[in-house]
């Protein structure tokens, strides 16, 4: 695509440097994937370092996951644009490490990324206004053969399998252990949730996130320790809490784990088809 084809022609104004990295994912997207997700993950660290700079204090962690959890704590990046910028930053680094990227993901990750810059537009200029126009797919340079179009649907229905599954995921919470009464356990728990659904709600966002609820879950479990009745200690407590957290964030992990060997696996069936 030309300067004048591309659809991040409105950044220059905003961000030279992140409007650069997005065009050249742009050019990328068809011929080199791979190069096109590494851009895009640079452009998404080149956007929070410069939300960082321009919107928080104190010393702020150079991994761009630590990096974006605390910006979306501090309430800057909101939990749609979090997501995104999630996604990109876990097929940039699986594309650092070897793992090859289908054109179909790069194309999706790079209208997130094009969603996203309109976005950040507005944050990083106050009052600006900023109009984004239907997102039109880079052409590839020559013409799909019957077996790349084939294989492309395949990608695409596997990565919509995959947004759903996180969203499943995010929403499936990991409970309190057995040592906890269930009755009381549940009648919390449900209380809790009808009043984080109502936030959510309020906020516009249709799901909950489950690293957020762990940690809410997680900082009720250290008060529940510490009651007098279970003559737990806060230091105990504290490491209940966080052993509850850190197993959610593994089952996480491990989901996104098995999403990109679903990946990785079709991707070798067309290697061995061609």
């Amino acid at each position: 695509m030309s300067d004048q084809e591309t659809n991040f022609h409105f950044l220059e104004r905003f961000d030279k440097r992140v409007a650069q990295l997005a065009k050249q994912a742009e050019e990328y997207v068809h011929t080199d994937p791979d190069s096109c997700m590494f851009k895009l993950r640079l452009m998404v660290e080149t956007m929070a370092k410069k939300l960082t700079s321009l919107q928080m204090q104190g010393d702020i962690s150079k991994d761009l996951g630590a990096m974006l959890g605390s910006l979306e704590r501090g309430g800057i990046v909101p939990r749609r644009q979090a997501d995104s910028m999630h996604a990109i930053r876990r097929d940039g680094n699986a594309a650092v490490h070897g793992s090859p990227t289908p054109v179909p993901t790069a194309m999706r990750r790079l209208r997130e990324a094009y969603k996203i810059s309109g976005w950040f537009c507005k944050i990083v200029k106050r009052g600006s206004k900023v109009k984004l126009d239907e997102f039109i797919p880079p052409h590839p340079p020559d013409p799909l053969t019957k077996e790349s179009e084939d294989f492309h649907k395949k990608i695409d229905i596997l990565e919509e399998s995959i947004e759903e599954r996180r969203i499943a995921t995010r929403e499936s919470l990991l409970m309190f252990g057995p040592q906890e009464d269930v009755q009381e356990v549940t009648r919390r728990i449900k209380e809790e949730l009808v009043a984080l659904d109502n936030v959510a709600a309020a906020a516009g966002e249709p799901t909950i996130d489950a690293d957020f609820v762990a940690l809410v879950m997680a900082m009720d479990l250290e008060q529940i320790e510490e009651d007098p009745r279970h003559g737990g200690d806060s230091r105990q407590a504290r490491r209940e809490a966080e052993q509850q957290l850190e197993q959610i964030k593994k089952h996480l992990a491990d989901r996104e784990n098995e999403f990109l060997e679903e990946r990785t696996f079709l991707m070798k069936q067309r290697d061995t088809i061609c």
